[in-house]
Order: C-alpha cells, then sequence, then structure tokens
C-alpha cells in the first residue's frame, strides 16, 4: 500500500509541479492513474474506497475533458492525497472495520511463595539458583546484570496468536492467525531440484490462503495430517508471515494447530507471545526461555512495596501478578497490550512514574522546609496595582495572581511555574509580582533569552511600574563598559527596584542590595545551572518562571517537578481564534488576491521566512530575495524588510514603522516571533511551513488576532512535502490550544529534542513513555503527592523507601534541580 500511495503521490506532484510545467510531457497520466487507485482498492476503508471509484468514474472521460478542468482534477487529486491519503490514517480506518475473533488457550500462573525484601533483588543475576553459565553469559549480553533488571526486560512489543483476521482482510508481510478448512492437498515437485513442496489450501467464507511446507523432513506428516483433516472437515488453525503472490496469499511454513473437541487445550496457539530487544547472536526463542527461567525463579519471592491503599484506589494487581502478566500475558486484551494500556502494564508503568514523582515530592519538602521572604501582601495593596491597569485581568490572570500571593506571603520560597499561550498576558502577573516586592523593600531580577525579549519586558515593566514611581532598569550585554559600571553601581545601591536583563544578570560583578523575587522568562532556554546562578544573588529569593511555548502538561510534571504550576489558559476578552490553511506554492495568486483585500480594510500583513538569503542547496525563498517580490505584488501599499543581521537600531525602526503603519505589509525572518504587539495585523503567512517545529508555528501565529479583527495563518508549502510534514501542519489546521500543540510537537519529537538533555533525566525511564502515558503519569503526581503529605517519612513501607534509595540515591539531590 504505502509503495502504491508514494508512486501515486509522485505522479501527481510531478504533473501539477511549478505551475504544470511538466504536464504535456507526462503520457496519459489518467491511465496510469487509474492503474495504481485500482491497485489500492483493496487497503482502504469504506469512505475512501467510495470516493476513489467516484473518482475512477471521472477518470474514465478525462480525454474529453478540456485541459484547464483536466489540471483542477489533478490539482485536486494531489491535494487529497496529500493531506487525507496518510497510511496510518488509513490502516487504523481500515482495522476498525475488520470482524475479529478470539481462541485463547491456558497458560500457566505464577505461584505465590514466601517474600523477600527488595534489597534481594538488586543482588548480581549468578544468585539465581540452577542458572548455567552459558545462560548466564546471554542474560549479561541483554544487559541484565541484576535480577531486577531482568524484572523489568519487558517485552516492546507482542506476536497476537489469539485473534482470528477473516482472509479477506489480510495484508502482505504481516504476521497473521487464519482459520479456516482444508479444501485442497497437493504435492508438487520443483523442475530443477526435484525438490518436493506440500500445497494445503484452507478456505473461510471470505477468502482463501495457501500454506507450504518446503522441508522434506515434514512433508509426509503433515500430508497425511492435512488429508485426514479434510475428510473429517475439521478446522485448522495457521499462524505465520503472509506474503502476497500471483495465484493470492501464501504462508510459507506456518505454525498449525487442529481444532479439536476432544483435545482441550492448545499446544503452539491462542497465545500471546513476548517479543523482547535481542542481543547478536541471541535468537528471540532462546531470549523467551531464558527470561522465563528468571521469572519464574525469582517472581513468586516478589515483595509487595506500594502502600495498600494505592493498591485498592486504583484497582492494581500486585508486583508479582503485574509482572508475570506483561512477561507473560494470558486473555489481555490485544490492542491495549500492544499500546501498553492492560491492566498489568498500567501497575508497572505506574510504579516507575510514581517513584520518581515521590522522589521529587520528597526533595520538595525539604526545600520548603528552609526559611524564605514572607512579604507583607495585603488586599489594598492588589487593588492598588489593579486600578492603574488600562484593562480589566482575566479570570485565569486572576486565579494565577492569587496563587502567586499566597506563595509570596509564606514563609516558603516560592518556586512557581507560570504557562500561558501567546497573547494570555503573563508579562502583567509578573510585574504585579515585582510591584509587591518593591513595596515590600525588595529587588525584583526579570531575565529574559535575547534581547529584543529584554528590551521587550523592559518597556512593558516600565509601563505598568512607572506610575507607582518603581524604577526599572535595563542590563543587556550590548551595552559599553562604561554603561554596565554604572548599571552594577546602581542596581548594587538598590536605586533600581526592578531590574529587566539578559544572561548579563548572572555576571560577576551584578550584586544587588536586596533581591527578593526572581522572574525567569522562556524557562526552557536556559539551563539549570543559570537558574541557580540568578537565585545566589540573593537569599532565597522568591522564583516566579514564566513560559509562552506551551510545555506539555507531561513534561511539567517531570522537568519542572520541583515547580508549582500554573496556568493562564484564558485570552484577553474580545479576541477571536486565528483561522489558520495550508496553501501550496502554486496557490499563490489567490494568496495574493486575498492578501490585497485584507489590505484594503487598513489590516496588516506578516510574511515570514526562515532564511535571509536565498539557499540553492535548500530551494528556500528568502526574506530578502521576496521582499521585491512582495513589493510588486503588492503595490500600492508599503513593503518593509526585517531580518536578524540589522543593527538593533534598524530593527527597532522598521518595527516602530510597522507599528504605525507607515508599512502595511512586514517581510521578515523569524525575529518577529516574539516581542511584537501590533493589534492591526491579522494576517501571518508563513512561507517554507515545513521548516519550522510546530511551537515555533504557534509562536509566530501568536502575532496575529492581538486585536478584535478577524485573524488568518497562511501556511505555505511545496506540494512535494513528506508526510510527518503534512501531520504537523495539520495540527496548526485543527487547533489554535497552544498546549494541544506542544503535546503533538511533544509526540512527534519526544522530551529529548524539546528541552535538550541538559534540562532534566527524562530519558531514565525503563517502561514509562512520557508521549504515551500522560494519564497514569497524573495518577501517580497525585498519589506521591498524597503520600508525601501523609507520610513523609515513609513510615511502615520499608521495601518502598529501600527501594527508591536504591533507584534514586546517587541522583537524588539532582531531582529537584531539573
Amino acid at each position: 500500500m504505502k509503495q502504491t500511495l508514494k508512486r501515486i503521490k509522485e505522479l501527481l506532484f510531478l504533473v501539477t509541479r511549478d505551475n504544470f510545467k511538466y504536464f504535456n510531457r507526462v503520457k496519459d497520466p489518467d491511465v496510469v492513474l487509474s492503474k495504481l487507485f485500482k491497485e489500492l482498492l483493496p487497503y482502504l476503508d469504506r469512505k475512501r474506497k467510495s470516493w476513489l471509484n467516484r473518482v475512477l468514474k471521472v477518470l474514465e472521460n478525462y480525454k474529453g475533458l478540456p485541459e484547464k478542468r483536466k489540471k483542477e482534477l489533478l490539482k485536486e487529486l494531489h491535494t487529497v492525497f496529500t493531506l487525507k491519503f496518510l497510511p496510518e490514517e488509513i490502516e487504523r480506518a481500515r482495522e476498525r472495520e475488520i470482524p475479529r475473533e478470539r481462541i485463547i488457550s491456558k497458560r500457566e500462573k505464577i505461584e505465590r511463595k514466601k517474600t523477600y525484601p527488595i534489597e534481594a533483588f538488586f543482588q548480581e543475576v549468578e544468585k539465581v539458583k540452577g542458572i548455567d553459565k552459558r545462560r548466564l553469559n546471554r542474560l549479561k549480553k541483554l544487559g541484565i546484570e541484576r535480577i531486577i533488571d531482568g524484572i523489568y526486560y519487558l517485552p516492546f512489543r507482542y506476536e497476537d496468536r489469539t485473534t482470528v483476521t477473516p482472509m479477506a482482510y489480510l495484508k502482505p508481510n504481516g504476521e497473521f492467525l487464519v482459520k479456516g478448512k482444508v479444501v485442497n492437498v497437493s504435492e508438487l515437485q520443483t523442475s530443477k531440484k526435484k525438490k518436493r513442496i506440500l500445497k494445503v489450501v484452507l478456505y473461510d467464507r471470505t477468502g482463501s490462503v495457501t500454506l507450504l511446507f518446503l522441508q522434506e523432513r515434514v512433508l509426509n506428516y503433515y500430508k497425511s495430517l492435512f488429508k485426514k483433516v479434510k475428510e473429517l472437515g475439521r478446522e485448522v488453525l495457521a499462524f505465520g508471515t503472509v506474503k502476497r503472490k500471483t495465484s493470492g496469499f501464501e504462508i510459507v511454513h506456518p505454525e498449525v494447530e487442529i481444532l479439536d473437541p476432544h483435545k482441550g487445550k492448545l499446544e503452539k496457539l491462542g497465545t500471546i507471545l513476548p517479543v523482547y530487544h535481542c542481543a547478536e547472536g541471541i535468537k528471540q526463542t532462546t531470549v523467551r526461555k531464558d527470561i522465563h527461567f528468571l521469572i519464574k525463579k525469582v517472581l513468586p519471592y516478589f515483595p509487595e512495596y506500594l502502600p495498600k491503599e494505592i493498591l485498592k484506589k486504583y484497582n492494581f494487581p500486585e508486583a508479582h501478578e503485574a509482572f508475570w502478566r506483561v512477561h507473560f500475558p494470558q486473555d489481555e486484551d490485544v490492542e491495549e497490550l500492544q499500546n501498553f494500556k492492560s491492566p498489568s502494564q498500567k501497575r508497572v508503568i505506574f510504579d516507575e512514574l510514581f517513584l520518581f514523582q515521590l522522589a521529587i515530592g520528597l526533595y520538595k519538602q525539604k526545600v520548603k522546609k528552609e526559611k524564605g521572604i514572607s512579604f507583607p501582601i495585603d488586599e489594598g495593596l492588589i487593588e492598588e496595582f489593579k486600578k492603574v491597569l488600562p484593562f480589566k485581568l482575566t479570570g485565569a490572570q486572576e486565579k494565577v495572581l492569587r496563587e502567586i500571593v499566597n506563595d509570596m506571603k509564606s514563609p516558603e520560597p516560592m518556586n512557581r511555574l507560570v504557562q500561558g499561550d501567546v497573547g494570555s498576558g503573563k508579562t502583567v502577573v509578573s510585574a504585579a509580582a515585582a510591584f509587591f516586592a518593591a513595596r515590600s523593600g525588595y529587588q525584583t531580577a526579570v531575565m529574559a533569552p535575547t534581547e529584543i525579549l529584554a528590551n521587550q519586558h523592559f518597556k512593558k515593566f516600565k509601563e505598568f511600574l512607572n506610575p507607582y514611581g518603581i524604577r526599572v532598569g535595563l542590563l543587556t550585554g550590548s551595552l559599553s563598559k562604561k554603561q554596565k559600571e554604572t548599571m552594577y553601581k546602581a542596581i548594587k545601591e538598590g536605586y533600581f527596584q526592578v531590574v529587566v536583563g539578559t544572561h548579563a544578570l548572572i555576571q560577576e560583578g551584578v550584586e544587588f542590595k536586596n533581591l527578593g523575587l526572581v522572574v525567569i522568562d522562556e524557562q526552557h532556554r536556559f539551563g539549570v545551572k543559570q537558574r541557580a546562578e540568578l537565585k545566589k544573588k540573593g537569599r532565597m529569593p522568591d522564583v516566579l518562571v514564566m513560559t509562552a511555548t506551551p510545555i506539555p502538561r507531561t513534561l511539567a510534571m517531570t522537568a519542572y517537578g520541583d515547580l508549582d504550576v500554573s496556568v493562564i489558559d484564558e485570552l484577553p476578552a474580545g479576541r477571536k481564534p486565528i483561522e489558520t490553511k495550508i496553501v501550496f506554492e502554486d496557490e499563490r495568486r489567490s494568496l495574493v488576491e486575498f492578501l490585497r483585500k485584507e489590505l484594503s480594510k487598513g489590516n496588516r500583513v506578516y510574511i515570514v521566512y526562515p532564511l535571509i538569503e536565498e539557499s540553492e542547496k535548500l530551494e528556500l525563498k528568502a526574506a530578502t530575495e521576496m521582499f521585491h517580490y512582495w513589493n510588486e505584488k503588492l503595490k500600492p501599499y508599503p513593503v518593509g524588510l526585517l531580518h536578524g543581521r540589522m543593527k538593533q537600531e534598524e530593527k527597532d525602526s522598521v518595527m516602530e514603522k510597522f507599528k504605525r503603519g507607515e508599512f502595511s505589509v512586514l517581510v521578515s525572518t523569524t525575529v518577529i516571533e516574539v516581542g511584537v504587539d501590533v493589534p492591526e495585523a491579522t494576517v501571518m503567512v508563513i512561507e517554507h511551513a515545513e521548516r519550522f517545529g510546530l511551537a515555533q508555528l504557534h509562536q509566530l501565529r501568536g502575532r496575529v488576532g492581538r486585536g478584535d479583527r478577524k485573524s488568518y495563518c497562511f501556511l505555505v508549502t511545496s506540494r512535494g512535502i513528506g508526510e510527518d510534514s503534512v501531520k504537523r501542519l495539520k495540527v496548526l489546521e485543527s487547533t489554535n490550544d497552544g498546549f494541544k500543540i506542544a503535546e503533538a510537537d511533544f509526540l512527534f519529537r519526544g522530551p529529548g529534542e524539546i528541552f535538550g538533555t541538559r534540562q532534566s533525566g527524562l530519558g531514565d525511564f525503563k517502561v514509562a513513555d512520557l508521549r504515551r502515558d500522560y494519564e497514569v503519569l497524573k495518577l501517580a503526581r497525585k498519589a506521591a503527592e498524597e503520600l508525601v503529605s501523609k507520610n513523609p517519612e515513609l513510615e511502615g513501607l520499608d521495601n518502598l523507601r529501600k527501594l527508591l534509595s536504591l533507584r534514586f540515591g546517587k541522583k537524588f539531590d539532582l531531582v529537584g534541580v531539573g
């Protein structure tokens, strides 16, 4: 299927590319497409099949269509196949339509013995009774040094020998279990080597499949068996890899069992087999036997370490039973197993996440015992700040402000992360915190990752705090030596109550008179070290961390486990959702018409490019090159150019002109990603959208829709982009919710790429997958928090305390830093 889809998309791309440049060179595209469409039909679900049959009827009259209609049809086909015919989506839709039957054979159960303390399972594998040297070497080759490593050496997938697939739904190169009656048994001889081949045809009302046996030693046995089975009219189960031949589906040397009502349990089939990672030179069957040997020896003695209340509350099986059934499933739902959602898998995943959250919780408790600043904030002070604001705070801002106030009033040091989507109003909340600190006689340090953002914050903080006579200073790397020295002196003497800056704030020469609050913006761009360095500039100051890059809640619970998380999940009143659309490059003419229409209403437009100058290698149209194109196409509307290589004064000048309306259009690189607020801007055009990450696209989109006007975002891309890029861009089309986008970005890229390994040890989990197990993580975090508050010393939970120490002992001090 994938190959056929690829050929269809390649042909449609060739015909439509560069405004049909090769249209006349491609002979009879209708004939080739019809042939490929017919090849594709058996793999499709009913909805796509019905649509494609209608298309095939249209293609029958293709030759008689005028050229313009032919081009429209081919372009439409390319768009639909690019956006709606993704292999995974087709397979999911097709799977949902397959009727299923299960045949389950009984498996051995674990026998419970007396339990040993948990530390016994951290011993070397050699301690296991009856293990021989060859098996020991094989286990060590798999990385199993300690007994606990073997228990945690879990299958990464399962071979389902219980679910019968009707023969009409078989697919080439997949492993399937089929059930049917024997309709033909024949023996053939190869012409060259005169070798015998046994052919057995099975039939099941929906279709047939041929079983082939090539090994001489089993031929007579199977020939006799199948002839007898045919006579008796018994059903046969066969499992193996399905191949498609011109004569139909074949399985070579399948596992076979006869369904005999008098026989009872099946020997080889009716089971779910674990599939483990193998080492070089070790077969899957050997790994299965070795793990089975080890698990059978040790699991009966494995102790329970979770509190009884947790087991009861979440209806979890006991630890030994859970591990046994993850290794050797019995009647579990196969889809749940493959997706790591079975009750036993959930228990094992929960344990790993619970231990991690428990370690964080205990560390957090230790930090809270340290004495911080208790700011004297009363209701009058809060109202004093709010009354000068030119707008009313949203409900979400009010809620987060109250959380910050409660933290600042408490003697425990504040460690709070404020997450808010683009334009949700995080700055005013942090300015309020700085106001409370200043009124209490303390200084605030605000650290931003770039000079552009530092400048933006400087202006905003001045706007919010100057009416109260609170002095705000700016410290960045671009200041001259003399300017820096003047700033250092003013900060040390306490002249500035709020100091906004970049990394320059953590330089050696910077000393605060009385630092009480640290605000860090775009936290994910800083390493852990910078956060700690800035804290050292005061005596246990409160810390407020902000990010406009929505962090998946999954990661916020782990990467920022030591922080309390607040979310501003409401946009200011009057904001309308931004309509987002994928646009192909050859549709630029209609895009130009739309932009002219918007500009005629007095609205403004951003056009963003990933590069400054044209790159032949990447074939990307760049800002400086395309500036001339847009200048020509959008006359008489004035177009400005902004990019990162300009001097700061030039950038400021261009931005000011765009804000004032001297430029109606701004052609730019991604320097407009942050720190720009122009309510009249209603259209964001992002060229080569596939070159940007999801989070960055969302940030760029957030530059429009800042007022009450209807706003649009166009993701311009080529027709030749890959399926992964299409999937990512479709996420932007489907939602304006930054948190949903962050979760999707997380699913595409994983935690390492989003944060970089410097942030946290997120890759240390053996079973848990933060992308997959978000719901379990929430339960684990809640359970850990409850246990820490009720029983911080873990009294009566010896195995849990020892397990925590054995797992996190060496890392314990690092847990809370990330």
